[in-house]
């Protein structure tokens, strides 16, 4: 998909598929800044609710320093605090 197109869903969509990695205790491949690269280009109330749910299902890890990292960078890109 050429950049730029379907913004918005591309990124929600990257943050479902995140969410779910999260439900199966796969931390690693659930932490994506993919999505939140691409969330930044688009002003969705939508889509920075997924960001929040998605920053709710990271509770168990929220001590890892690559959580914090995530959290931060979605603080910073989106303004979306959990």
């Amino acid at each position: 998909m050429a950049p730029g197109v379907f913004t918005r869903s591309v990124g929600k969509r990257l943050a479902i598929v995140g969410t779910a990695h999260l439900q199966a205790r796969d931390l690693e491949r659930g932490l994506g800044k993919r999505s939140i690269d691409i969330l930044a280009r688009v002003r969705s109330s939508r889509a920075k609710d997924y960001v929040r749910e998605f920053n709710t299902a990271l509770a168990p890890w929220r001590r890892e320093p690559s959580v914090r990292e995530f959290v931060q960078c979605t603080r910073k890109e989106l303004g979306v605090a959990v």
